[in-house]
């Protein structure tokens, strides 16, 4: 194996794989990464066992003199081209069973590991295939990913649903306390499907889209899923396990639908959230004639009131909600004003907007 390649052209594609790089004294060839190389192409493979990244670096970018495919530990790689100056070239050089890597007057002679001891991912087979924007897929995780539960018992909750049926295209997060919904009709030329994508793979699948409406290509088989973006191939195991049933708690009739300004509730949120209790994270709602009223009030005894003008014609009603949940749902969306849906007695509350009408908010009530 031998190469050149400028620092910022190798390390621009080498940060993506360095993030699930993590140390692991069980499988410690996973602290490494794979250098592949041949005259078209130079890939770069990493995996933590759950997600595989692959970044592919076009021949126009390094100077090709030999193939090859080794393992190399990934936080040393990182290191060195931490300390080189940027557009520095980096020469990759293979001799005796140690990668050398010479820059300007410095060189390094750093340990391989066979390549084919390296856990990878098998290529897919009958596998369910099929395109969609960036911008799309992309929107659909920025509005829901803030509901997926963490290391819940219930290992469904750990991830996105997302299913195809009757053209539409649904994603769904939930942690058994709030629920985020987004539904678009999408015609995606591909059969009925439902699976659950892990916390860690959508978070790092967000990373590197962007919101433009390039195509991704999606593939599917039983135990996993891939997705290939900007010369990056992102594969991960699916979940296997059942999701709740979401259109169950959805409201298909409601009693009361109060439209509120989200600058303004956003503002008193913060305000009475200074001593909320810090174990429950509540607020109380007091709705009465044409007046919002926020409280709170700590373990010390603490208490705090806000209140601002909205236009109610209802009955006086209350409830308590998880003030960090209603914000991240006030700051997911982009609009003047929300409307909360909810009936007599309260069981969840329903939070959606007149501008994104794809997408469904459901929090339940806290019982201070």
């Amino acid at each position: 194996m031998e190469f050149k390649i400028k620092k910022n052209d190798f390390l621009n594609s080498f940060k993506k794989n360095n993030r699930i790089i993590t140390k692991n004294p069980i499988f410690p060839i996973l602290e490494n990464i794979i250098i592949k190389i041949n005259q078209n192409i130079l890939q770069l493979t990493s995996s933590n066992l759950e997600i595989e990244i692959n970044t592919y670096i076009n021949k126009k970018y390094f100077i090709f003199y030999k193939s090859g495919c080794i393992t190399i530990s990934g936080k040393k790689i990182l290191n060195i081209c931490r300390n080189i100056p940027n557009n520095k070239e980096l020469y990759f050089q293979l001799i005796n069973n140690k990668m050398h890597i010479k820059t300007s007057n410095s060189l390094f002679k750093l340990n391989i590991t066979p390549y084919n001891n390296f856990p990878i991912f098998q290529k897919f087979t009958n596998s369910k295939k099929f395109f969609i924007s960036q911008t799309i897929l992309k929107e659909i995780i920025l509005l829901t990913h803030f509901s997926i539960a963490r290391n819940d018992i219930r290992n469904s909750l750990n991830g996105m649903l997302f299913e195809y049926k009757n053209n539409y295209l649904y994603g769904v997060t939930t942690d058994g306390h709030r629920l985020s919904m987004y539904k678009i009709n999408l015609n995606l030329n591909t059969t009925t499907f439902s699976i659950i994508i892990n916390r860690k793979s959508i978070l790092e699948l967000s990373r590197i889209m962007l919101l433009n409406k390039d195509l991704i290509k999606i593939k599917i088989n039983n135990n996993n899923i891939s997705f290939e973006i900007n010369k990056i191939l992102l594969i991960t195991k699916l979940i296997n396990s059942d999701f709740p049933n979401y259109n169950d708690i959805i409201l298909k009739k409601y009693k009361y639908c109060i439209s509120i300004s989200k600058e303004k509730l956003k503002e008193s949120l913060l305000k009475t959230s200074i001593l909320c209790n810090t174990t429950f994270k509540g607020v109380s709602l007091n709705f009465s004639k044409n007046l919002l009223t926020i409280t709170s009030k700590n373990q010390e005894d603490e208490e705090s009131y806000d209140s601002f003008s909205i236009y109610y014609i209802y009955e006086d009603i209350s409830f308590s909600i998880n003030v960090f949940y209603l914000l991240d749902v006030i700051n997911a969306l982009n609009s003047k004003k929300i409307n909360i849906l909810f009936n007599n007695p309260i069981s969840s509350i329903q939070i959606q907007s007149n501008l994104q009408k794809e997408i469904t908010y459901i929090i339940m009530p806290l019982k201070l």
